[in-house]
């Protein structure tokens, strides 16, 4: 009966000793690596996330500038031939494929004069730097960076594209609707496309 208990006493401090020696090598690198492996992909996901918000951000940042200068060359394209003088100038002295000048009498004082709000303003479009700038008599002012294409399209009454371009004086006289197209990309290369097309008040 002493042996059977001595038998056990030992049996339970052998498992004890046991349980007191932890984690062997083998188990400790395979803990690690699962853990290793576990936050590789959690990093990962975080790193595309703010990755994709930064882009998205930057794209939404973009869209605005766009958004807001096409409300200002919609304007002034609606501006243009205001005329309470009866002066009869040429609303449109410049329309072409990448350039487009309005001339308006807005304080109706029988003058185009050179002030803000402008009375003659030219946007042009400079393929090779990319960018739209807008001349009110103070000189080229960019606008908009990042511009990949620009084009202005001009609409008789009925829809029907006027051209060639430049428009001559005659298609002028017909003029409805300007079409503006642009094309441009973010600081991290997101395209951004707008397009609109612009009543033409006065004729």
């Amino acid at each position: 009966m002493k042996a059977t208990a001595i038998t056990i006493r030992r049996a339970q401090e052998a498992v004890g000793q046991a349980d007191r020696q932890g984690m062997t090598l083998v188990e400790m690198l395979v803990a690690v690596s699962i853990f290793a492996v576990i936050m590789a992909v959690v990093f990962t996901f975080l790193v595309n996330s703010r990755s994709s918000y930064s882009n998205m951000s930057q794209r939404v940042e973009y869209q605005q500038s766009v958004r807001a200068v096409m409300n200002l060359v919609s304007r002034e394209i609606r501006s243009a031939g205001c005329d309470p003088a009866g002066v009869n100038f040429n609303r449109f002295p410049l329309a072409d494929d990448m350039a487009l000048q309005c001339r308006m009498d807005l304080d109706g004082d029988g003058a185009i004069e050179v002030v803000e709000p402008a009375e003659e303003v030219v946007y042009q479009y400079q393929a090779a730097l990319r960018q739209l700038v807008r001349n009110s008599g103070f000189g080229p002012q960019v606008i908009l960076r990042n511009v990949t294409n620009l084009t202005f399209r001009y609409f008789d009454v009925d829809g029907n594209q006027l051209g060639p371009t430049p428009l001559s004086a005659a298609n002028v006289a017909l003029l409805q609707y300007v079409e503006i197209d642009i094309q441009g990309v973010s600081d991290r290369n997101e395209p951004v496309n707008y397009q609109t097309r612009v009543f033409v008040r006065n004729g």
